[in-house]
């Protein structure tokens, strides 16, 4: 019995730790939509972001990202911003990546998401995407990259959000 114990308090151990030693974002490259570079410094201009992990293929993404847009415009941008990473725009074949590239760019204009949307990069899947495991997932870093607060799997509405964003600014002043 108490070996069994042992196992179990071990077993929830080792599920907690990858989030204890999670993976801040100091150090990345990728591109956004529009094919820019875009490295950590996206970060720096404001105290804290919000990074939104979406897919074209996920209605709860879609339903969100309205509100994520509001909000994005309702702060001041040196106070807070939001960043998606649209997870399923890749492939090898430049068809299929182009399509899928209309796809997200589509959604984006009937959303109204304009705020930037990052590309998956080797970078961001080794950092933080390989460790999603649904979608939306959402999670905060602030202007060096380092991750504050808690990841919050699953859509919110906008007055979810907005607490959930007023809180963790806090953390970062």
């Amino acid at each position: 019995m108490r070996n069994l114990k042992i196992v179990v308090i071990l077993t929830l151990i080792l599920l907690f730790i990858p989030s204890l030693f999670a993976a801040d974002l100091t150090s990345f490259w990728t591109i956004d939509l529009n094919g820019s570079e875009i490295t950590q410094e996206i970060f720096a201009s404001s105290k804290l972001t919000m990074i939104n992990v979406w897919a074209t293929f996920c209605p709860p993404c879609l339903q969100e990202m309205p509100a994520l847009a509001q909000l994005s415009k309702e702060y001041n941008s040196s106070e807070f911003q939001v960043i998606g990473i649209v997870t399923d725009v890749y492939h090898s074949n430049q068809n299929v990546f182009a399509r899928n590239l209309q796809t997200a760019n589509q959604i984006i204009a009937r959303t109204g998401a304009s705020y930037t949307h990052l590309l998956p990069s080797q970078d961001l899947h080794n950092l933080l995407l390989k460790d999603v495991q649904v979608v939306p997932e959402t999670l905060f870093v602030d202007k060096n990259g380092k991750i504050v607060g808690k990841t919050y799997q699953g859509a919110r509405n906008k007055a979810q959000w907005k607490n959930i964003i007023d809180s963790t600014i806090a953390l970062v002043k």
